[in-house]
C-alpha cells in the first residue's frame, strides 16, 4: 500500500517575481523548495518522491533537488495539469496504491497533516482526502456580503486512490488550480475534506517570505557543545574529521577529535537528547573509534537529514598547533559530514596567550554552537 508523492515545482510564479523563481529564493542559506522537501521527506521515502522542475534551472539547483529523491527530476509543462501528467507518466503507477500531490511553494507543511491524510485515505472509504480551511473573513461579491459559511479554501498536499485518479485526470482538459478539481465533478466520487493547517502557508508574493520566516523562527533550536582533551606527543591530531600533521596528539578514549565531539554535543543539545557520554560511554567497543563514526550514529539518532542547519559556529582553542591553513579543509569536511552549505559554517582558532592548560599546550578545547530547524 505504497504512496507516491509528486511535488510540483515547475510553476512560473509570476506574482512573486518575473525575474526570479520563488522556489529557488534563498532563505537562511537554503532554497525555499528545500524546506518543502525536508518536511515532505519526514513522511515520504526518497524512492517514492517525484519532483517536477521548470525549464530554467541551473545545474547547481538540480543537484540540490536530486539529494531528496532517488528518481529523476521531471521537466514540467506549461500548466499545472501538464506538469502533473508528465509526472504521472514518469512513475510506475503499478507500484503504488495512493497518490499524494503537493505544491512546492508550501514549505511549512507539517508531518502531522501529511500523516493524517495518509491514514485517512488508507481506510479506503474515500477516493480523495483534501485539507481545507473554512473562510473566516467577511466575504463580498459585487460589494455585497455573501454567506462565508458555505465557502472554504483548499490546500495541498492532497491524496487520492492512484488508479481512479489516473483514469480521470489523463482524459481531463480542465484548467485546474488544485488537483481535486479533476475528479470532483465525477459521479459517485467520495471526497473527504479534513481540517487544514493555517500555518501551511503558500508562498505567492514576496511579502509571504516574511510570514514564513516568522514561522521558521519559532521552530528554531539552538544547541551548544564543549570538549577538551589532554595533549601528548604524537605525529598527527584529528580535528574536525581531518588528520593534521603535528607533534601533538589528543589523548582520549576515542580519537580525541574535540571539534566533532563538541558538534555532537551541540546537536544533542538542540534536540534535548543528552550528551555524548550518554550514547558512547568509555566502553571497550568504543576504544579508538573514529569520531566520524560517532557523529554518523548521532545524525541517525536525531534524524539530521530532515533538519535544516542555519549556522554552525566553532571556536578551537590551542596554543601551538597553528590552524589558519586548516580552517578551510575543516569547514569543507564538516559541510560534507553534516550535508550543509559550507558558507553556514564558521571556524575560529584561538590561542590562550600561554596562560593555563591551553596556553601551556597541555590541552586542546572546542566550543560549538548550532542553530537548526527540525
Amino acid at each position: 500500500m505504497k504512496t507516491a508523492c509528486i511535488v510540483l515545482g515547475s510553476g512560473s510564479g509570476n506574482r512573486f517575481s518575473k525575474h526570479q523563481s520563488k522556489l529557488f529564493y534563498n532563505i537562511n542559506g537554503h532554497l525555499l523548495i528545500e524546506y518543502t522537501l525536508k518536511n515532505i521527506t519526514k513522511s515520504i521515502n526518497r524512492d517514492c518522491l517525484y519532483i517536477t522542475i521548470p525549464k530554467k534551472i541551473t545545474k547547481k539547483e538540480k543537484s540540490v533537488l536530486s539529494k531528496y529523491t532517488d528518481n529523476s527530476l521531471i521537466l514540467g509543462g506549461n500548466s499545472r495539469h501538464q506538469s502533473l501528467s508528465k509526472a504521472l507518466k514518469s512513475l510506475d503507477t503499478a507500484k503504488y496504491k495512493y497518490l499524494m500531490i503537493h505544491d512546492a511553494a508550501r514549505p511549512n507543511i507539517s508531518p502531522t497533516l501529511v500523516n493524517k491524510l495518509i491514514k485517512k485515505i488508507k481506510t479506503n472509504k474515500y477516493d480523495a482526502v483534501i485539507p481545507a480551511l473554512q473562510v473566516t473573513d467577511s466575504l463580498k461579491k459585487n460589494n455585497k456580503s455573501v454567506n462565508r459559511k458555505i465557502f472554504k479554501t483548499t490546500q495541498t498536499p492532497q491524496i487520492f486512490k492512484m488508479k481512479d485518479f489516473i483514469k480521470h485526470s489523463i482524459k481531463s482538459e480542465v484548467l485546474i488550480t488544485d488537483d481535486v478539481q479533476l475528479i470532483e465533478s465525477k459521479r459517485n466520487k467520495k471526497i473527504k475534506y479534513i481540517d487544514g493547517d493555517y500555518e501551511n502557508l503558500k508562498i505567492t508574493r514576496k511579502e509571504d517570505i516574511n510570514i514564513l520566516k516568522k514561522y521558521l523562527f519559532h521552530k528554531t533550536k539552538i544547541g551548544n557543545g564543549f570538549d577538551i582533551h589532554k595533549l601528548g606527543k604524537g605525529n598527527y591530531i584529528s580535528i574536525g574529521g581531518i588528520k593534521i600533521k603535528s607533534f601533538y596528539k589528543a589523548i582520549g578514549h576515542s580519537d580525541g577529535d574535540v571539534v566533532l565531539h563538541a558538534v555532537i554535543d551541540a546537536l544533542l543539545g538542540a534536540n534535548a537528547k543528552g550528551d555524548i557520554g550518554k550514547f558512547f560511554p568509555p566502553l571497550k567497543k568504543y576504544k579508538n573509534i573514529s569520531s566520524i563514526e560517532l557523529l554518523n550514529k548521532i545524525k541517525n539518532k536525531i534524524d539530521l537529514d530532515n533538519s535544516i542547519i542555519i549556522n554552525l559556529d566553532i571556536t578551537i582553542i590551542c596554543q601551538k598547533i597553528r590552524l589558519e591553513k586548516y580552517k578551510a579543509p575543516i569547514k569543507n569536511n564538516l559541510s560534507k559530514l553534516l550535508k550543509c552549505n559550507k558558507n553556514l559554517i564558521n571556524i575560529k582558532g584561538k590561542t590562550a596567550d600561554n596562560v593555563g592548560i591551553f596556553g601551556k599546550s597541555e590541552a586542546i578545547g572546542c566550543w560549538a554552537m548550532i542553530n537548526l530547524i527540525n
